[in-house]
């Protein structure tokens, strides 16, 4: 695994350092850039990969805040880092950099560039999968077949059939797409709903900087959707139907599937005023975090219930 801890106790020696909003945005944009990296290389990584290396990138996050004893006020009162660093050693690289945003954006690369380099070496470096040998079948024995394993069906997006129920939420789930309130600076007033499709995330704007964030799925139908919408109309459980598309796909059958738990819209929609665009539950919790094929805007069902009694009809939603 990547020593995230070391890039990143560079960029904490700055002079800006010593300002919440500014770590902040340091570490966001090393995520971003790192799990872009990881998506663009050849072979792009797989989700669970992604998902590894943003674990160990936070886990390095979570060290050096904690160590350095950063308070959630603003970080006012900062430790001393340098004495940080006479406990974990020197960092290796050039210990002056002129101006802040430099050392931002060093630490950055660094953290991509070493993440990206580290799982592709990993995956080169796996072993290729030895063919299984045929045997000569032996005469048949009174033992019993084993059972069959039942798995369920989902397209190579990872999104489930219509009617097969994926759960309300998803365990495994990494914790920066949970739903979990942050630091949100905006213009916006408290209330309106901001859509990141960039990032995968849901804000609903709360006072004093602050929002509470869902991790949220993109699917092809809103791709395309920018700019200010509003809540039309509220359901729980709604129906569903197929498009024809997907019954063509044989992800759904024709007909009418029942707001249960199965429905590929959920416990609860947000229909936007523009008369296609929504927000909705899923039946595939795992598809958070990613963009699909069929849908527009998807929570998983526990987070789509929260967002629903917080919202109401009229709500505005700005769309990134």
């Amino acid at each position: 695994m990547t020593d995230y801890y070391s890039l990143l106790l560079r960029a904490v020696t700055a002079p800006d350092a010593g300002d919440e909003q500014w770590r902040r945005q340091l570490y966001d944009r090393a995520r971003q850039m790192l799990v872009t990296q990881l998506r663009n290389r050849q072979p792009p990584a797989t989700q669970s990969q992604i998902t590894s290396e943003r674990l160990a990138l936070d886990a390095a996050i979570a060290r050096i805040e904690s160590e350095a004893e950063w308070t959630a006020s603003g970080g006012d009162d900062i430790a001393d880092v340098r004495s940080i660093q006479a406990k974990q050693g020197p960092v290796s690289g050039p210990s002056r950099i002129s101006a802040t945003k430099r050392i931002a954006l060093a630490v950055v690369v660094a953290v991509l560039g070493a993440g990206g380099y580290a799982l592709l070496s990993r995956h080169s470096a796996e072993p290729a999968p030895v063919a299984a040998k045929t045997e000569t079948p032996k005469a048949a024995t009174s033992a019993p077949a084993p059972a069959p394993v039942i798995k369920v069906a989902t397209a190579k997006d990872g999104d489930i059939a219509a009617g097969v129920d994926g759960g309300s939420n998803d365990p495994d789930q990494a914790y920066w797409l949970r739903r979990q309130p942050t630091f949100y600076r905006t213009l916006q007033p408290a209330g309106t709903v901001i859509v990141d499709k960039l990032q995968h995330f849901l804000y609903v704007i709360q006072p004093n900087n602050v929002a509470m964030r869902y991790g949220i799925g993109i699917g092809g139908e809103c791709t395309e959707l920018a700019g200010l919408r509003h809540i039309a109309n509220m359901a729980e459980w709604p129906q569903w139907q197929a498009t024809q598309d997907m019954i063509e796909r044989k992800l759904a059958k024709q007909g009418v599937v029942p707001g249960t738990p199965g429905n590929p819209l959920g416990a609860r929609v947000l229909q936007l005023d523009d008369g296609k665009s929504r927000i909705n539950g899923t039946n595939a919790p795992k598809t958070i975090g990613t963009t699909v094929i069929f849908g527009c805007i998807r929570l998983v069902n526990d987070d789509v219930v929260d967002l629903y009694n917080r919202v109401k009809s009229g709500t505005p939603v700005l769309v990134n």
